[in-house]
């Protein structure tokens, strides 16, 4: 799945609320709820001499001399104008700390070397493009000219994925009124197609003309135990992907429209779009804007992922029971990366049924294209939902360069945040232990059959 966080639940930067009603602190000097390109170009360029020092704190007394190297969610979150913003104690503040490598999987660096710039782009009379000739690895690892918006869109489209990837994560859920509704997940990916993993061919034989394939299920509680989720992507990225639930209520499962692309994911604020660490979309869809390149601070080493089993580092809360309390996790620290910013625009016949009009993502090109946070704009331009991602190794992970872990992505060792500024509802998702790749996954989760095909969906309760 992916991630969100209520209400100040998080990292250093993303600290609890003190304060359990809205706050109508003080305002941007810039109005950040409108979409427009000056907002991003009052953003560092990657080439400019300022920066950030390790050490740093940054409070919302602070904050706005720091502004331009902060995501517009992250400026939005600081400026104390939503109900979702960072507090004012002592304890509340963003701490920076140094760059640190993130290498990449070997086979997937080596595909990379092998099949980069084999992949060639077709643009569509809509403004969209279409990617041919793609094998694995980056398709595009050296991305710029005029098409550069569309090459870093594949590159993140076909970001490194292991071939089988599980994991167990708890959801919560908070609206308005602080309410909180809680529940436990596991989430598979295959990866069926472009596969770059040792040992593994590029394409599973039982592929059937399948790229990757996405199953969220619920545990806990017993009321929604069963209820599950399946998204299917075709190899072709220009055919629709199928979308599919099955209803334990009902003992069955039911294929949905395509417009089902922005409802609700299983109750939470995300949509099957938000997936996949900020768009997992359909690429024809929409025109891909290249805004630049930037230096911005993200959460890349999160440091309390190895004990995030232990609810108290989120929440507080347990299933069944109320709220005891808003504890902050301590330790993390922001990183200052150099991201390419890629504004996704619906197509004009996409646009009057499509929820965002603007899908702004911060991708890291250290991290396999893949983006660090991603923030969404309403049908009329006005900001909806800021989704952050608190990335972090994860334990089973072998060491690779330099004693540096390398990640699992686009899900793996990372929190999830999504706010929704206009409802004032947020959720979050972080994984329970270690997630488990390959080799490592129990085995009756390798067949493809039962989790990877809607075929698999009906023997669900048998």
């Amino acid at each position: 799945m992916i991630f969100l966080c209520g209400r100040r639940l998080g990292a250093s930067l993303f600290a609890t609320v003190a304060v359990l009603a809205l706050m109508t602190g003080a305002t941007s000097a810039q109005d950040l709820n409108v979409f427009s390109d000056a907002l991003i170009n009052k953003l560092e360029p990657v080439n400019a001499p300022d920066t950030v020092a390790p050490g740093t704190r940054i409070t919302t007394a602070n904050w706005q001399q720091y502004a331009k190297f902060m995501p517009i969610g992250m400026q939005a979150f600081m400026s104390g104008r939503y109900f979702w913003h960072m507090g004012n104690g002592p304890n509340d503040y963003a701490e920076v700390g140094p760059t640190i490598p993130t290498p990449l999987p070997f086979k997937y660096l080596q595909d990379t070397e092998k099949y980069g710039n084999q992949a060639k782009l077709i643009k569509l009379p809509s403004g969209a493009y279409q990617i041919k000739g793609y094998v694995a690895g980056i398709p595009f690892p050296n991305p710029g000219g005029p098409d550069m918006g569309a090459q870093l869109l594949y590159n993140f489209y076909y970001t490194y994925i292991p071939s089988v990837y599980h994991s167990f994560y708890p959801v919560s859920y908070v609206d308005r009124y602080l309410n909180i509704t809680s529940n436990l997940g596991q989430q598979m990916f295959y990866k069926l197609s472009h596969v770059s993993d040792a040992g593994e061919p590029i394409t599973n034989p039982a592929a059937n003309g399948l790229y990757l394939s996405i199953y969220d299920q619920s545990i806990l509680p017993e009321q929604t135990k069963y209820l599950t989720a399946l998204a299917i992507y075709p190899d072709d990225p220009q055919r629709d992907p199928e979308l599919y639930v099955f209803l334990p209520s009902l003992r069955r499962s039911l294929r949905l429209s395509s417009a089902a692309r922005c409802a609700p994911l299983q109750g939470t604020d995300w949509t099957n779009d938000d997936q996949r660490g900020g768009f997992s979309g359909i690429p024809d869809w929409f025109i891909p804007r290249y805004l630049g390149e930037k230096k911005l601070l993200f959460v890349v080493h999160s440091s309390w992922l190895s004990t995030a089993n232990d609810r108290k580092y989120i929440d507080g809360y347990t299933y069944g029971g109320a709220a005891s309390g808003w504890v902050k996790p301590q330790g993390n620290r922001f990183e200052l990366r150099d991201v390419y910013l890629l504004d996704l625009v619906p197509t004009a016949d996409r646009a009057r049924s499509y929820c965002y009009s603007h899908r702004l993502l911060y991708i890291d090109r250290n991290m396999a294209y893949t983006a660090d946070f991603a923030d969404t704009w309403d049908q009329v331009g006005k900001l909806y939902k800021l989704q952050i991602i608190f990335r972090g190794p994860t334990n089973k992970v072998p060491l690779t360069v330099n004693g540096h872990k390398s990640f699992v992505l686009p899900s793996g060792g990372e929190l999830g945040l999504l706010y929704d500024v206009q409802n004032d509802h947020a959720s979050v998702a972080w994984p329970s232990s270690p997630p488990e790749i390959n080799s490592e996954v129990p085995a009756q989760f390798h067949n493809i059959q039962l989790y990877a095909l809607p075929s698999g969906l009906d023997q669900i309760v048998k």
